[in-house]
């Protein structure tokens, strides 16, 4: 099952970034499938977590979402 997940990410990042920006953001079924199946997870420390959030926080993510 792990190939199927990673073979999805896999056509999202040759998609390109809109592709993959959709994948992380939007609320469909299959983003929020992909999500839970994702090769990313680890790959920010918890403090670089932490300021990336912040940072969301701060431009507004809430209200435009």
């Amino acid at each position: 099952m792990t190939e199927v997940w990673l073979k999805r990410w896999q056509d999202r990042t040759d998609d390109g970034v809109n592709a993959v920006l959709k994948a992380l953001t939007s609320d469909d079924p299959e983003a929020v499938e992909l999500r839970q199946n994702s090769p990313f997870a680890g790959v920010l420390s918890q403090p670089q977590r932490k300021k990336v959030l912040e940072s969301f926080t701060r431009s507004g993510w809430e209200r435009a979402a």
